[in-house]
């Protein structure tokens, strides 16, 4: 990808770091720099009286140095070069760059955004972000950290539209390589564990993470997000893809990629904490995340109440009763009430419509049965408005129509399921079950 020079800002201040109130500078080993004939790892006047008095016969070149006044490649040293030389000093002067830029110190890399005079140093574990200003005075920058006000100047020397070298005040170098045009918002980053549709495992931390595909291979990634799009490069700079995003939730977004596939990102934080499962902090029980036997409320938790008071209230004014039938069931109770349909039934058929201990719902103190707990229930006009309405006040049907093999139950028109009003609604909208909407699955192991 080409980059366009504007007199944006400060990716030299990038490689300055705050700690203890201190800048910390780059220390980083010399670096190769065509035109470099001093070894001062920049490209200045003192360079062009070398090669100078090279082509006049003057001084002698070794091999290193004939290597960098090499400037067009052609395997010779001559006026050309000289001239190409002169081209890098003077392109140096007053041009700093924009967009987003990795600078490198012997591996160690970090991302600068800049744009409009300002700039970004974020840190690329944490996604840390740092603001700054930058001046340009010919070949030297000037930096500034807004956090702290101390300033430190380098030496930029650019090798071409897509990189430049930084000579720091302390004598260390660093290389800088184009990533992206894109500056980056750090509150647009996608730090995380993501579930793709394609079977991947995307683990972001601030600008880079890991992938994991379907074959459990392994590879590593950098990428800069920029509001509708993502640009991601897999080794090397040159292996840049851009995707289109769409966010379509808190906990999912799309990625459109150049070929028209489209990939959904699941976002997937499994905890378990004194034995209860949960996922995105959702507390979760199913028929694969089970409670602990000593998890017991004592009843339907507050929020979930008050939030069916609510409910019932306005399905009363449309004309509507509703009563719960069912709220809270301990583990003990759950477990007598399973048993008692295995006897009846068999397991394969209880295991479709009841849940055996630890697995319900009804433990949680979230879960509730309105009415009538009973298929009958079904094509009642109470069921219709639930299905339409109970979104609104923080609930979902837990188990929809069509989705048995996905939550493992039978339709239950009348088992909702509190979320809270937000989370709730993102669920409904987007008409998956909670199995789908969090990309976990309810499958018992045995």
């Amino acid at each position: 990808m080409k980059k366009t020079t504007k007199g944006l800002a400060a990716s030299v201040i990038a490689t300055v770091m705050m700690m203890n109130g201190r800048i910390q500078k780059a220390e980083c080993a010399s670096v190769f720099l065509h035109g470099d004939l001093n070894y001062d790892d920049r490209v200045s006047v003192a360079d062009v009286v070398v090669l100078k008095n090279y082509l006049l016969g003057r001084y002698g070149l070794n091999e290193n140095q004939f290597i960098a006044a090499d400037i067009n490649g052609d395997g010779e040293v001559d006026s050309l070069d000289l001239a190409a030389l002169r081209d890098i000093m003077i392109g140096s002067r007053n041009k700093l760059p924009s967009g987003t830029w990795i600078g490198d110190c012997m591996g160690a890399k970090r991302y600068f955004s800049f744009g409009d005079g300002e700039g970004t140093l974020i840190e690329p574990a944490s996604g840390k972000a740092r603001a700054l200003t930058v001046e340009s005075d010919e070949d030297i920058v000037v930096f500034k950290m807004k956090d702290s006000g101390v300033s430190m100047t380098a030496f930029i020397t650019w090798e071409n539209e897509n990189s430049f070298v930084l000579k720091w005040e302390n004598g260390s170098a660093e290389t800088f390589r184009f990533f992206c045009e894109n500056s980056i918002n750090t509150a647009e980053l996608l730090t995380g564990r993501w579930v793709t549709s394609q079977g991947r495992i995307f683990e972001i931390e601030g600008l880079s993470g890991k992938l994991t595909d379907k074959s459990g291979n392994i590879s590593r990634f950098e990428y800069a997000p920029n509001g509708d799009n993502a640009v991601f490069h897999f080794g090397s700079t040159d292996n840049n893809t851009e995707g289109q995003i769409k966010h379509t939730d808190s906990m999912h977004f799309t990625v459109t990629w150049p070929d028209g596939a489209k990939e959904t990102f699941t976002r997937q934080k499994i905890e378990v904490k004194n034995g209860i499962t949960y996922v995105n902090g959702i507390l979760i029980a199913n028929k694969t995340y089970a409670l602990p036997k000593d998890y017991n409320p004592g009843k339907i938790l507050p929020d979930a109440q008050a939030a069916f008071n609510e409910m019932q209230a306005d399905a009363k004014k449309a004309g509507y009763n509703l009563t719960i039938v069912s709220g809270f069931r301990s583990y003990s109770y759950q477990s007598e009430l399973y048993n008692n349909y295995v006897a009846r039934d068999g397991k394969a058929a209880a295991d479709t419509y009841s849940a055996r201990p630890g697995h319900s719902e009804h433990q949680t103190g979230l879960g509730m049965d309105i009415n009538n707990a009973s298929s009958s229930f079904n094509n009642t006009a109470e069921a219709k408005w639930i299905a339409a309405n109970c979104w609104k006040y923080g609930f979902i049907i837990r188990y929809p129509k069509g989705k048995e093999n996905i939550t493992g139950y039978m339709y239950e028109s009348w088992h909702v399921r509190y979320l809270g009003k937000q989370l709730a609604k993102e669920v409904y909208d987007s008409g998956l079950t909670l199995e789908e909407f969090l990309c976990i699955d309810s499958k018992y192991k045995s």
